[in-house]
């Protein structure tokens, strides 16, 4: 078929790291200064307008590239008639629209998420914080009171599907069960912590 009928696009997405055990991040203490918040231009949406001699959509092939930074493609078998006159159009139209602002208490604490960015109200200093596979989580380890604390929580919300915390000899361990695979950083403000996924 003639080439005109493939579309090619590149879709970007950030690095991710070789060994998931490895702790992206040591311990962070309130005083840590971090940079401001990334801000990305999201792919939106993209219009195509063929020749006036296309008739027939063959395929369409989209570039793309991964977490770790290599490129793939991935070919759509289409084989429909078109009709010219109307521009062919990729959005990505969900992911701009505003999610529902959601809040969660689990064990005494509060959790919120907005947008790319959750939230856990606590004054207590992080002791480290890493992620794990299969299901991918994000275990966030804060300094231990007193109180013996377990409890779960589904919460499937895009980006997190589940929290849970548990209680150790010398911390709590916060383990959010996300939705797919992100690089993460973590800034500690005085009573919260903000988690960025990216």
């Amino acid at each position: 078929m003639s080439k005109w009928l493939g579309i090619l696009l590149v879709l970007s997405v950030l690095g991710a790291r070789d060994n998931p055990f490895v702790p992206l991040k040591k311990a962070q203490r309130a005083d840590t200064k971090f940079p401001k918040d990334e801000v990305f231009d999201y792919f939106k949406s993209i219009k195509v307008s063929l020749p006036t001699t296309a008739r027939v959509l063959s395929k369409i092939t989209i570039f793309y590239q991964d977490l770790d930074g290599t490129t793939h493609t991935q070919e759509v078998d289409i084989n429909q008639h078109i009709d010219w006159h109307y521009p062919l159009k990729l959005t990505q139209e969900g992911a701009l629209l505003q999610p529902e602002k959601s809040t969660y208490n689990i064990g005494g604490y509060e959790f919120w998420i907005r947008d790319n960015k959750l939230y856990l109200r606590t004054a207590d200093s992080i002791q480290r914080s890493f992620v794990l596979i299969n299901p991918y989580r994000l275990v966030i380890d804060i300094d231990r009171k007193v109180k013996d604390l377990r409890q779960e929580l589904p919460i499937k919300h895009k980006y997190v599907r589940n929290i849970a915390i548990n209680t150790h000899d010398h911390f709590y361990r916060f383990i959010i069960t996300l939705d797919g695979q992100y690089q993460y950083k973590i800034d500690q403000k005085d009573n919260y912590l903000v988690v960025n996924l990216y």
